[in-house]
């Protein structure tokens, strides 16, 4: 499969490349990237960041707040945490034979087990392994393509996901912290590898099966940057649609 390098590490231009390759990548063909982002919380489009995000801890510990153009929740990244977007045709890159989950996802599930752990995609978007959450994945639809991303739990700060997601209203605190806390782990104690960086190559590896690159000119990276500049760093679309009494 062919393949992108995204070095970024800035969450807003990582989600205007996701943005960017929907509309203008491959047309016949998937294609996929890994990528990181510096401590962040991503909020699904439709979120109401008042209610789901502790937004005091954010400012108080210079996390970003980022708003995505997939549904979903909110979810928490930092350095430790590898994303994956697959992106290309609804044809080749909708739901398995069940129907249940886009193909990209069995894919990674399947590629996880394969390096010696039990994942399984479970629930409505996410990955398990023995019964602990280590990744989930959200999806857009966009004319006839569609672009699935998702996050792999290498060595996450379980503290700071908490704390960071922890209102009154929010879904982690109606769940029970404790208890949402005991469902999820990290990939680092589970699988045979010394570092996400490690673990980066061996999927990197696994999934291009040794397919090209496809390099982005410098005028398409500055169509990203421009992307990132006027929509998703822009206060308007971050701060969506809701307001602090909503």
């Amino acid at each position: 499969m062919r393949w992108l390098s995204n070095p970024s590490t800035d969450p807003f231009y990582n989600m205007a490349f996701d943005e960017w390759c929907l509309q203008n990548g491959p047309k016949d063909e998937v294609v996929f990237y890994l990528w990181r982002n510096s401590p962040s919380v991503i909020i699904g489009i439709s979120q109401n960041q008042y209610a789901e995000v502790n937004l005091g801890y954010l400012k108080e510990h210079g996390i970003n707040l980022v708003r995505r153009s997939t549904g979903g929740g909110a979810v928490y990244h930092d350095l430790q945490n590898l994303n994956y977007s697959f992106v290309g045709p609804l044809s080749l890159l909708g739901t398995t034979a069940e129907g249940e989950h886009p193909s990209a996802v069995v894919m990674m599930a399947k590629a996880l087990s394969e390096f010696g752990v039990n994942a399984e995609v479970s629930g409505r978007n996410d990955i398990f392994v023995d019964g602990h959450k280590v990744s989930g994945y959200a999806k857009r639809v966009w004319k006839d393509r569609t672009i699935v991303h998702g996050t792999l739990m290498y060595d996450v700060d379980i503290e700071t996901l908490t704390a960071a997601l922890d209102t009154p209203d929010s879904k982690l605190h109606r769940k029970g912290v404790a208890s949402v806390r005991s469902r999820v782990t990290n990939l680092k104690d589970l699988m045979p590898f010394d570092s996400l960086d490690e673990m980066q190559s061996a999927l990197q590896e696994k999934f291009s099966a040794g397919d090209a690159e496809i390099v982005l000119s410098p005028e398409q990276l500055a169509e990203i940057e421009a992307i990132r500049t006027n929509k998703y760093s822009n206060p308007d679309w971050i701060e969506g649609k809701w307001t602090e009494n909503d």
